[in-house]
């Protein structure tokens, strides 16, 4: 199939294949298990139970193009799905809300005032506060420790050193 064939039609051959076999798409699927289960259910909620998925068209993100998908399902995949599968799938993992205190590389971007050349620089920076809401790189310290740490905030760490505290 030509690329203007597609971008006019929206859908590719293997989404026609699938339609023409007598596969539901998701959001067809969402409405049934809606009223089955009396509960609201989504179709990005079922993308993990799906047989397949295919193109079916594109649209513009930012100055790119997109391809979007379209998930499909056989009728004997839908019957299999249950309430309590869907709602396992929408638990929020449980948040780590312990207190925690420590230190982490933070990168600075920095410029070279003679070539322009920009490059980034790590410093020691200091992080307390909850452990699920920590930087990247976080390493915990014990309370002595961390006094000594806090001194040091702010100082410049070369390529592939460690603080010692």
């Amino acid at each position: 199939m030509k690329m203007s064939q597609y971008l006019r039609q929206g859908k590719s051959e293997n989404y026609q294949d699938a339609e023409e076999k007598g596969l539901l798409k998701a959001g067809d699927v969402a409405r049934m298990l809606t009223k089955k289960f009396n509960e609201k259910i989504s179709a990005k909620e079922l993308t993990p139970f799906a047989t397949e998925w295919h193109h079916a068209g594109v649209f513009k993100a930012g100055n790119t193009l997109k391809g979007k998908r379209i998930y499909f399902f056989s009728p004997a995949a839908v019957e299999k799905i249950t309430l309590e599968q869907l709602l396992a799938g929408r638990q929020q993992p449980i948040k780590d809300t312990r207190a925690v205190k420590g230190w982490f590389p933070q990168y600075f971007r920095m410029t070279d005032p003679v070539s322009r050349r920009t490059y980034n620089k790590r410093f020691v920076g200091i992080y307390e506060g909850p452990a699920h809401k920590a930087p990247k790189g976080f390493k915990a310290l014990p309370e002595a420790v961390f006094s000594k740490a806090v001194q040091q905030k702010g100082k410049e760490l070369k390529a592939g050193e460690e603080p010692v505290f």
